[in-house]
């Protein structure tokens, strides 16, 4: 027991060995550009993605846009005019309970 009377957890999660800042997070196709790779914050990681990394964005459900605000300093950052960003979309990679292993192997495509 901890000071107070609280509870310690059964088992306590090792620190993630991956920085969070790297792992992307979103896959954006823009018309007549390369495609985008971004992480949790929407900050670009690299603008180029592996045919890999494509396919995996692909079946991991529906393409969605970029016209929302919580979109709005990638868009600006980018340059991105109304309806660029009603035609700019994006996949999700990361559904939020990938393991830690998963993560790092998304950080290699």
């Amino acid at each position: 027991m901890q000071p107070g009377g609280k509870r310690r957890p059964i088992y306590e999660t090792a620190p993630m060995t991956i920085d969070p800042g790297s792992i992307p997070y979103y896959l954006v196709l823009r018309a007549g550009w390369p495609p985008y790779v971004l992480n949790s914050d929407r900050q670009v990681l690299r603008r180029q993605a592996s045919p890999l990394l494509l396919a995996f964005a692909r079946t991991r459900g529906a393409i969605a846009h970029v016209d929302d605000s919580a979109w709005n300093v990638f868009s600006d950052s980018e340059g991105l005019t109304v309806v660029e960003r009603r035609e700019t979309g994006f996949f999700s990679l990361v559904a939020g309970d990938e393991t830690e292993r998963q993560l790092h192997l998304l950080t290699t495509l």
